[in-house]
C-alpha cells in the first residue's frame, strides 16, 4: 500500500515543527543567508529551488547547524530526497549527494532531533523506499539508468543513517506486493549470478554503463562511513541461502500471472546452479557494507 504523498509530509511537519523559529542564525557558508530566508518562505508541497538546498547544505555541513531552523527545513529536504528516489524530480541528485552526509554526521541524530523526530524521519524514508519498490515493474534493465539503481543505493545508504533496515527489510521480504516481488528477483539476482551471467540486468558496456547494481555502494559522498552495527548484525542473521531461497520461491509464486514470470521463473531454476555464488555472497555482503571505502579502492565480488 503507498503512502499518502500529503499525510506522510504532513505528519512529518507535525513532529517536526510547522513553524520557523523567530529568528535565523545560521552561519552562510558563502556569507549570503538570502537562500535561508527564501527557504522557509517555501509553502508546504512547494518544490524548494535546487541552489537554496544545495547552498543550504553547505551551510549546515561545514559551520554550526541552527537546530530549530534544522528541524523546520527537514521536511522539505526529506521531500526533495524523496522526488530524487522516486524520478519525479531530476534536478535535485547533486542536493541529494550532499544530503546524505549531513544525515550521517552523528550530531544531527542524537543531539539535534528528539526520539520522536528521529522517528518520524526514520518512518517517511523507509516508506518513501517501499512506495519506489512497490512501482518496479518489469525484470529486464540495461544501462546506469534503470530504475533499480536508485532504491537499492537508497537501501544500501540507509543502513549509514539508520539503525532500522530490519524494519525495511522485513516490509520488503513479504513479497506484499507485485513490486516487492519484483525487488527481491532484482535484489537477489545480484547475489546469485557470475559477473556477466544475470538475466535481469544487461552486462557493463563502455557506452551505457548498466550491470548489476553494486549493493555495497553508499549514494552521496560517505567514503568514510559504514553501516551501522546494528543493521549488520541484522542483515548476518537474516540474509543466508535457505532465506534467499524461500524469499524467491514466495516472490516467484506472487508473479505467477505478471508479466515478469518467465524471468522470475528462469532464475528460480538458476538458484541450485547458483547455490556456491549465493551462499559466498550472503556471508560477504555484510563485510563489505561494514568497512568504509576511502582508501579509494575498488571493492568487487570474491566470487
Amino acid at each position: 500500500m503507498h503512502t499518502n504523498k500529503t499525510g506522510g509530509t504532513t505528519a512529518l511537519r507535525r513532529v517536526l515543527g510547522s513553524k520557523p523559529p523567530e529568528k535565523i542564525t545560521q552561519e552562510a557558508h558563502e556569507g549570503n543567508p538570502k537562500h535561508l530566508h527564501r527557504l522557509v518562505r517555501v509553502r508546504p508541497g512547494e518544490g524548494p529551488d535546487v541552489s537554496d538546498l544545495w547552498e543550504y547544505m553547505q551551510d549546515v555541513l561545514y559551520t554550526e547547524i541552527q537546530g530549530p531552523l534544522f528541524a523546520y527545513l527537514l521536511p522539505s529536504c526529506l521531500e526533495a530526497w524523496r522526488d530524487d528516489l522516486r524520478g519525479t524530480r531530476s534536478e535535485y541528485g547533486g542536493f541529494v549527494e550532499y544530503f546524505y552526509p549531513l544525515l550521517a554526521k552523528k550530531e544531527v541524530f542524537d543531539q539535534l532531533l528528539t526520539p520522536a523526530q528521529r522517528i518520524a524521519v526514520s518512518q517517511f524514508m523507509r516508506e518513501s523506499m517501499l512506495e519506489e519498490i512497490d512501482d518496479q515493474r518489469g525484470l529486464t534493465y540495461a544501462g546506469s539508468g534503470a530504475r533499480p539503481y536508485r532504491w537499492i543505493a537508497a537501501l544500501a545508504t540507509q543502513g549509514v543513517l539508520l539503525p532500522d533496515i530490519d524494519l525495511l527489510w522485513k516490509a520488503w521480504w513479504t513479497v506484499a506486493t507485485t513490486g516487492r516481488a519484483i525487488a527481491v528477483v532484482q535484489y537477489l539476482s545480484c547475489l546469485m549470478y557470475p559477473l556477466g551471467e544475470n538475466p535481469v540486468f544487461a552486462p557493463w558496456t563502455r557506452e551505457a554503463g548498466g550491470g548489476p547494481p553494486c549493493l555495497w555502494e553508499f549514494a552521496g559522498h560517505l567514503y568514510a562511513h559504514r553501516w551501522r552495527e546494528e543493521n549488520i548484525r541484522f542483515l548476518r542473521e537474516t540474509l543466508h541461502p535457505s532465506g534467499a531461497s524461500e524469499a524467491l520461491c514466495q516472490a516467484v509464486d506472487r508473479l505467477v500471472n505478471e508479466p515478469e514470470y518467465p524471468i522470475a521463473a528462469e532464475v528460480q531454476a538458476d538458484l541450485p546452479l547458483c547455490a556456491d555464488t549465493l551462499t559466498a555472497r550472503c556471508a560477504e555482503l555484510p563485510h563489505l557494507l561494514e568497512i568504509t571505502h576511502e582508501s579509494g579502492r575498488i571493492f568487487e565480488w570474491s566470487s
